[in-house]
Order: C-alpha cells, then structure tokens, then sequence
C-alpha cells in the first residue's frame, strides 16, 4: 500500500492511497457526512457500531458524534494508516482513536471474526478497489457474512464507486449487495475534489434486512449538526432513472469465484515515459491508451517482470519495432499517430545509448507500451473488457403461440466478454456469452429425435404412431449444457437444446421436433406441437450471440497477432490463446447445432384463446381448469388431471408420469408468478414514492421561479448539479410524465401476473 499526503500552505491536506484520492480535508466532511450519517439515522438509536476500513477516522468521527453510541469496533489493515490518524489527522478527526469507546482492530476485515457479533451499524469504508484482492471486500460472500453480523434493525453504509463514470460497476454492486439477502437504496453525492480528479458523483450503497427508501432518506431527522453535508437533500441524489434501476437489476453479481467487479472497473490512469539523460518526448495521448498502467501497476512491478523476461528481449531493436508498428497505423485514430511518429522521429535522431533510458526496465516498459498501444488502440484488450450485465429474462418455454413477446429480432448483445468461463472452464461446466460458467445439470434422455405415440413414458418414436419394432431400444443417456442461450434456453454437448420447464421436466428441440421430457426415468412423456416461432426464436438468438461471438474471435485473433509470440513468457498469454481457441469452438459446436435443429415441421402457430392462459409453449390451461396439450399437426389432446382425451377423441387414463409433470411445472410457473407480483408490487411502491418526491420536487421549484420574478438564469440544485431553475421544472416534468408511463406498463404485468397465478393456483387445487 503506498501511502502520500500533499498538506498545503493553508494547512489543508490531501491524501493518497495507491495513487487514488481518498479525501481532501478541505470537503472530506461532504464524503463523511454523506457516508455515515444516514444509516447511523436510519438505524434508530445505534449503540453498537462496526467500521471497515477507515482507519483515517473520519468515519469513526461521525459515529461518535452519534447519540446513545457505545461502542465502536475499528478494523484496518494498515497500521501506517492508523498512525498517520493518530498524529497527522488527530485534529481533523477529532482525536476519535483515543476515544475510550473505541476498539482499534489492525486486520484484515474480511478474515476477522464476525460471526457471534451483532451491530447496529456497519460501515465500508474500504479504498477503492485496484486490484482482484483488494475488490474481495466487495463481493457477495463478504456482504453475506456483513448481513449476519448485522441487528435485525440495523443499517449497513457502503463506500461504492461513482455511477457517472463507472455506471456498470456501480450497478454491479448494487446487484451484488441484494444477492446477498439486503436491501438496498443506493445514491450519489457530488464532492468537489472527487470531481476534480475526474471521479466524477460518488456513489454510496445504504442497505438492511429491511426495506430502505427514497422517501426514509428524504426525511430523516439527524440528531447531530453537519458541516457541509445537507442530509436531507440525499434523498435527490438517490433518483435514478428507469434504465439505471433495470441496470440494477440486470447487473452481475460480483463473487470470490467470478470476481467480474474489477474488468467493470476500467479506469486507466495517465502515464508518461520516465528515463535518464536525454529524456525522450512525453506521449500523453499514446499512453493513455494502455490500460495495464492502473495505478497499482508500478515502477516495481516493471522492473521485477524486466528481471524475468529481458533475456528474451535482449535482441529488440527499438528503431525497428516502431517501424513496424507505424506501417499497421492506419487504423489509428490521428492524434495517437501523431505521437507514434514524434517517438520514430526521437528515434531516429537519437543515439539511443541504453544508458539514457535508465534501465533495461524502461527499455521493456516502452517497447510493452508501444505493443499494447497499438493492440488496444486496434483490438481492445479483452482481459480488461466491460460490461456484462447477466442474462436477461425473457423466456424460451413461454410466449411463443399468440401475441408473444419475441416478434421482433433479438439484438446482439455487444458486451465483452469479462468471466473467465472460456478461458478455465469451457467444455467441463456451461457457460454464457459473457464467460460466466454455471454449474451443470445433467439431463437424462436419448439423443434420438423424434419421440411420438404414446403418452407417459412408452418410449416410441416416429411421427405420433407406434413403431413395435423399435420399443426395446430407448436408451437414455446423460447430457450435459455446454452453453448458456438464455435463462432458459441451453444449447447441449450433443447439438440439441433443451428448454427447461422445472427442476425435472423440459423440452428437447431437435430435428424440427419438439419432446416433453422427464430426466428423473429419462423417459419422454409425449411429442409436443413444434411451434414454428419457438425454431424462429432460437435461431434469432443463436445468431445474435453468434454475432457477438465473431466480434469476440476477430478481437482476439488481431491481439494474438500482436502479442501471440509471448504466450511462453505470460500466462495471460496464454489464456487469451485458450480463450479464442474455445470461442472459435463454440462457434463452430453452435452452427452446427442449427443444422441439428432444423426448422418446424409445423406450417403454422397456434394463438392462445383470451381465456386461456399459456403454460408452456404448445401447452395452454383452459378456463375450466383442464390442461390443452397440442400434439404434432396442431391437434390438442385434453386432460382433467385423470382422463386423457386424446386428438381423436380416444380416452385414456393419464399417466402418473406425466400428471406428476404437469403439477411440477405448475408448481414453478406459482413460484415464478407470485415472485412478478411481489416484484411488480415493490417497484410501483417505488414508483410512487417517486412520484410523490416528484411532485414535491416540481411544487419546490415552481416555488422557487415565482419568488425570483421567474428569473431564467436563477439556479437551483438538481440532483448533484446546479441548474436553470426552468431546466428543472422541465426535467422534473418530464420526469413525472416517465414515471407514469412505468405505471402503466407494470399495472399491465400485474395483471397478466394475476390472472395467471390464479388459473395455476384453481387448476393445481383441482388436481390435487
């Protein structure tokens, strides 16, 4: 951890860590103030506080300027830090580590003991996250282990990173405290030296076991006076729009084994060439371009890796290798070049003496420069890629026959790649277009297509009639995912897909069929209407992701082109070679499972009547709560939960297998409509409390215009930033007129929620 304070001529001081700022005292009380203070409030009468981290004792000042606060844990692994605290920041921080309430942990707050603990209050306060160790104390095991320490009552502060300029990290995170079982409200602050070092509005995570929202925040009453910070004035900061909730929600989870927190957090710091003697000319521009020089990757590091590889670059020669890289430089944006050729020029004049170049460390450190300028400049880097926002929600198993939802193409998906599912587990365990991997099901069937015939389990094939001949021989083998289409489409080792419908039933797409299966005997239960739109929507997403896939394979095939000849020396190297050589695979596996597929051998859909209400795609329950199952040739064969009626007319007791199916999935399709509704339900809560603060926004500035004579230039705060009064007013209008279109579109899902819960509900009652 490397550790600087610039203090000034007016006594105030700015402080470092790893080259980050971390306060200057001259606004540190807005950061502080902001940080602590609502969830101390929000807490009640905390009494038992724990921080993480802060072990400048800023944070550990606003606790103890809290009421009925009596104890306070303290844990930070740097006991520089903790020092500095005591002498140099004593007077900022109030002297707050001598207090005798205070016990001062030097740990590790991720390794220390929280288990038989409980507080009130728990503050993060850790620096921002450089690298994959430091970024553990922002996953959700950690967040996990916070939650059980945490009182039933109590409220959990988090130091987040900043939405405006890290928007996908920031959502990560969001989405990573919720997964760990809080809820959470997160919120911005603008904080004038942040924003001078180009952080931009800071983010801040409030959470609790308990629902936190806007309209708590908007009125908190705090006990104690702040210096700079307006408490009450959060609650603007914690307005986010549609498409930032969504993103939320859809964001990554950020874990020990998938840490996807740190390819998110892609902020490459300014660089410059440092040598000896004749100094060669400064390339802003061209640096600016690598993203290895993040703070965290030191002089040192260089130097320790120059010590490893120099016998290997011993026969660079400099001159050249520029030359090179200039002849490829057309696809370079024109400043870039411009540098490129002020270096060439430098060397060309110069007598490049390694002398003047300090160490064979700089020589190594600029050629690396150039090589990675030029390959990211043309390929970006895919090891430091963004993005990944998961996996949608749309689902494969439903919305297919009728008015569906899937009319349209499915876009690409245009996010890097940042798991690391094909480079370490591609071929053992499923993974998705972002390189997430899964754990694998196992799903039980013979990979011969065409089952027809009977209904159950008869285990006949053919077009819907009984083949004698061929009764003896099913036999069901295991298959296993190999990706991830959606989440509930996989495309399988074999080349079928398979449609997951609960924990043991799905569908089997192959040959222009459709099959009802069930893994726990492997048996299929009965041969299913091959909707025509289910085969047009798979080949819609597996040519989106296909498309996402070559960007992907191209990206990597140009950087292996220019760093390829390295792979012996770095690891990472290696694992992008690995990474593209499975990328190119799954293309190939993917085209060839489309040629499995086929194409229904339906010629037309099959709309649900407005009484109905779809189960699953060629499955629809009927309003006198029977189950209409749609067979080859679009002929529904009927059933009560005992009696099969089948397309002929011909009855048949229904088969234990496939009624213990049917109230399987109805089972999951209950799980899954109550959790809409839930869901729905909370985000018109939401909406509303939004709507209210709107209102009260729009009433404030209205306000506000009439008593400045309706000034144009008077300005007002919005959110983190000032602006015309009248530019509030529209915005704030505007805003209203979204948040009630959001109304209306989530009274429509509640319905069709409702309405279908209840169907499932009667139907799984009758047939019970």
């Amino acid at each position: 951890m490397n550790i600087y304070h610039h203090r000034r001529s007016d006594d105030s001081l700015a402080l470092y860590i790893d080259g980050n700022l971390q306060f200057d005292s001259r606004d540190e009380a807005v950061y502080h103030e902001s940080l602590a203070l609502p969830a101390l409030c929000l807490a009640g009468s905390p009494k038992r506080v724990l921080i993480c981290g802060g072990g400048d004792g800023l944070a550990l000042r606003e606790a103890l300027r809290f009421p009925n606060v009596e104890a306070v844990t303290l844990i930070d692994c740097s006991q520089e830090v903790l020092d500095f605290a005591r002498t140099e920041l004593s007077d900022l921080n109030e002297n707050a580590l001598a207090d005798p309430r205070v016990t001062v942990v030097v740990a590790d707050a991720l390794e220390y003991p929280l288990a038989d603990q409980s507080f009130d209050v728990i503050v993060c306060d850790f620096t921002f996250p450089t690298t994959k160790e430091s970024s553990q104390g922002f996953t959700v095991e950690w967040y996990r282990k916070l939650n059980a320490a945490l009182a039933r009552a109590g409220t959990l502060a988090i130091n987040a990173v900043s939405p405006q300029n890290t928007a996908s990290a920031f959502a990560c995170l969001v989405s990573t405290v919720r997964a760990a079982g809080l809820k959470a409200l997160p919120y911005r602050v603008c904080i004038p030296s942040f924003r001078d070092h180009g952080y931009g509005a800071w983010g801040f995570i409030l959470a609790s076991k308990r629902r936190v929202t806007i309209s708590q925040l908007r009125n908190i009453k705090c006990p104690v006076a702040t210096k700079q910070a307006e408490i009450s004035l959060l609650a603007r900061g914690a307005k986010f729009s549609t498409k930032s909730r969504l993103g939320f929600a859809k964001a990554p989870v950020n874990n020990a084994a998938n840490p996807v927190l740190q390819a998110l957090l892609l902020n490459p710091a300014g660089a410059t060439f440092s040598a000896l003697g004749d100094t060669p000319p400064d390339f802003p521009h061209l640096v600016q371009q690598v993203e290895i020089t993040h703070p965290y990757h030191s002089r040192g590091m260089i130097e320790a890796l120059a010590e490893q590889v120099v016998g290997s670059l011993k026969s660079i020669d400099l001159r050249k290798l520029v030359d090179e890289l200039a002849a490829r430089a057309k696809q370079l944006p024109k400043r870039i070049l411009e540098e490129l050729s002020t270096l060439r020029e430098y060397l060309s004049q110069s007598l490049l003496d390694l002398d003047l170049w300090g160490t064979w460390a700089a020589r190594l450190f600029a050629t690396l420069i150039l090589v990675m300028t030029i390959a990211n400049s043309i390929s970006p880097d895919p090891a430091f890629a963004k993005g990944g926002e998961g996996l949608g929600h749309a689902s494969f198993s439903r919305g297919y026959t009728g008015h569906g939802s899937f009319d349209s193409p499915t876009p690409s998906f245009n996010t890097p790649i940042s798991g690391r599912g094909f480079t370490s587990t591609y071929g053992r365990e499923p993974v998705d277009i972002y390189g997430y991997h899964y754990t694998p099901h196992i799903y039980l069937y013979d990979n011969y297509g065409g089952y027809g015939g009977g209904y159950g389990g008869g285990g006949n094939r053919g077009n819907g009639q009984r083949n004698p001949n061929v009764q003896n021989i099913y036999q069901p083998k295991p298959h296993k995912p190999l990706f991830v289409l959606d989440d509930d489409l996989l495309a399988m080792e074999n080349g079928d897909f398979v449609v997951p419908l609960s924990e043991t039933v799905f569908l089997v797409v192959s040959e222009g069929q459709v099959n009802l299966m069930d893994s726990q005997g492997g048996k299929p239960l009965m041969p299913i209407f091959a909707e025509p739109k289910l085969f047009e929507n798979i080949k819609k997403e597996v040519d989106a992701q296909t498309t996402d896939l070559d960007r992907e394979v191209a990206t990597r095939k140009d950087w292996l082109s220019w760093v390829g000849w390295t792979s012996e020396l770095f690891g990472s190297v290696r694992d992008d070679t690995a990474e593209f050589l499975n990328l190119q695979d799954l293309k190939r596996r993917l085209a060839l499972a489309m040629k499995r597929v086929g194409s229904s051998t339906e010629s037309h859909s099959i709309d649900v009547p407005d009484d109905e209400v779809e189960l699953f795609v060629g499955c629809h329950v009927t309003s006198d709560n029977r189950v209409a199952i749609y067979t080859p040739g679009g002929h529904p064969a009927y059933t009560d939960g005992k009696t099969l009626i089948g397309p002929t007319g011909k009855k048949e007791p229904l088969s234990p297998q496939l009624k213990t199916a049917i109230i399987s999935i109805l089972n999951k399709m209950i799980k899954e409509a109550q959790k809409d509704i839930a869901s729905d339900a909370a985000e018109q809560r939401s909406l509303m409390t939004d709507q209210r603060s709107t209102e009260s926004d729009l009433a404030e500035y209205q306000s506000i215009q009439m008593q400045n004579s309706y000034d144009p230039t008077y300005e007002v705060d919005y959110g983190t930033d000032s602006i015309p009064v009248t530019q509030a007013i529209e915005m704030t209008q505007r805003d209203l007129s979204s948040i009630q279109l959001d109304q209306q579109v989530l009274e429509v899902s509640a319905r069709k929620s409702q309405k279908e819960l209840e169907r499932f509900q009667a139907l799984l009652q009758a047939w019970s």
